[in-house]
């Protein structure tokens, strides 16, 4: 069948179950009422005719210390309140604090990962800087939230400066999708003050992260510096704006010859490594990145990775091309394959499933710990050549759901994690073989199938643990 076909069939069905719990009147939650009566929203899925979102474009400079791990961050946010609302508080997401002494978690974690969370200097809203001294209780913490009262509310349809200066030690055992992959090389995500999202349905949405749950956050732009020794290269969400700044003379060539190439450049080898000439021999290098109308930013450096790319054409009608690399451990041996098998991933998702071209210009498949999706990034760990093609065709789909269309993961994770299941069980399946990933969807499942786990899968996700 074709898959685009299949995806408009299921897409009809699903908005055919919400006419049909409209004109039975089956229940619709309160909140979910009010946006339709406010005409923010519509039974059929499109925007409302009152529909909005909020937004916040970030400016950021970033200083990170391999050696100590100290991660020193000034940001500027403006913050747009497109909303019908006036605000009198802002909420801002601490997610660093996950790692902090005595914070509430879904899961253990190692013991050396715990510290101080996140230090916040100083910030200011409209250029006043905001205190709890003298009694003003302008800012107060909760968990992995800052709450910000405004002395002058933000009105509808305005926007609003903020600014924070900050810093924490990022995790040294690996941490939870963010830390220290070895002594030199570190995936940094969830690093920085972000403001929540208010919205339709909740107002601001205020959830704690306890680490099982994932996440939800406005469309932004950013615009980062990160400023590294010597020798460390550093991949990011966004499009490297500097690379003459940064690598010497022959690596540009190389990056730029993958930018354009249909072939799998190696921009560094593992015969580059010891001749550590690979960046500009300044004591210290400042990476500069830009994102246009992303969710979230995150990055990863080292001093011994090797890097792999190439472009695609994903839109053949205009002749868009998108960026596609591997960073890797000379040592992950599954790694050497990573940016083909990314580059065909990518073709096939642009083409088949769901068949709408790539939606952002690059995407890095980093040599982490774990699994995780980002947008523009991937933090993957090396695994058997016979689960490499999955995990990356999982991670990359996320591009699509939650990232592209802007899913609330922190309360319907069967959309994000369902869809991205389908696309990388049907990529893998077309491109390699069915088996290499239908063994371990199975596995999973029987260990759940008719427990009291075995829950349906719209529930929201906040309520739901993991059986496994």
């Amino acid at each position: 069948m074709n898959y685009k076909i299949l995806l408009y069939i299921l897409l009809s069905i699903a908005c055919s179950e919400m006419s049909f719990a409209q004109s039975n009147d089956l229940f619709i939650p309160r909140n979910v009422q009010k946006a339709l009566t406010d005409k923010t929203r519509s039974l059929d899925g499109k925007p409302g005719s009152n529909y909005w979102q909020n937004r916040s474009d970030y400016v950021m400079d970033i200083a990170f210390d391999p050696a100590t791990r100290l991660l020193k961050g000034k940001e500027k946010i403006t913050y747009f309140n497109n909303s019908p609302d006036t605000l009198r508080d802002i909420y801002v997401h601490l997610y660093p604090n996950f790692f902090k002494k005595g914070i509430a978690r879904d899961f253990s974690i190692n013991l050396k990962d715990e510290g101080d969370g996140v230090e916040i200097e100083k910030i200011t809203y409209q250029g006043k800087v905001l205190s709890n001294e003298s009694g003003k209780h302008q800012i107060s913490y909760n968990g992995t939230l800052a709450i910000l009262k405004l002395e002058s509310p933000l009105l509808p349809k305005t926007k609003a400066e903020l600014t924070f200066d900050w810093n924490y030690v990022l995790c040294k055992a690996g941490g939870v999708r963010t830390g220290t992959i070895d002594s030199t090389s570190f995936f940094v995500a969830y690093f920085f003050p972000h403001i929540a999202v208010y919205d339709d349905i909740d107002g601001w949405n205020d959830f704690q992260y306890t680490g099982g749950v994932e996440f939800y956050n406005d469309f932004s732009n950013f615009d980062v510096s990160i400023t590294v020794p010597k020798n460390y290269t550093v991949h990011a969400s966004g499009e490297l704006l500097n690379p003459s700044d940064v690598l010497s003379q022959k690596y540009v060539k190389r990056y730029k010859e993958a930018l354009i190439s249909d072939k799998i450049i190696n921009i560094i080898d593992s015969n580059d490594i010891a001749g550590k000439d690979i960046t500009t021999q300044n004591d210290k290098n400042t990476w500069k990145y830009k994102a246009v109308n992303i969710t979230d930013f995150a990055f990863g450096l080292s001093d011994h990775y090797l890097w792999d790319g190439s472009g695609l054409v994903v839109n053949k009608s205009t002749g868009r091309r998108v960026f596609i690399d591997a960073v890797y451990n000379k040592n992950s041996k599954d790694y050497y394959q990573v940016a083909k098998t990314a580059r065909d991933e990518i073709n096939y998702m642009s083409n088949v499933l769901p068949g709408y071209p790539f939606p952002f210009p690059k995407e890095t498949v980093f040599n982490g710990v774990g699994g995780m999706e980002y947008p523009m990034m991937v933090n993957d760990s090396s695994v058997p050549d016979s689960d490499m093609v999955g995990l990356a065709a999982h991670e990359i789909s996320h591009s699509y759901f939650p990232f592209f269309m802007g899913i609330n993961e922190s309360k319907h994770a069967w959309m994000d994690e369902g869809w991205a299941a389908y696309i990388d069980y049907m990529t893998a399946s077309a491109l390699y073989n069915i088996q290499l990933i239908k063994n371990s969807r199975v596995a999973q499942y029987k260990k759940a199938i008719g427990t009291d786990a075995d829950v349906p899968i719209i529930v929201d996700s906040r309520y739901l643990k993991s059986p496994v």
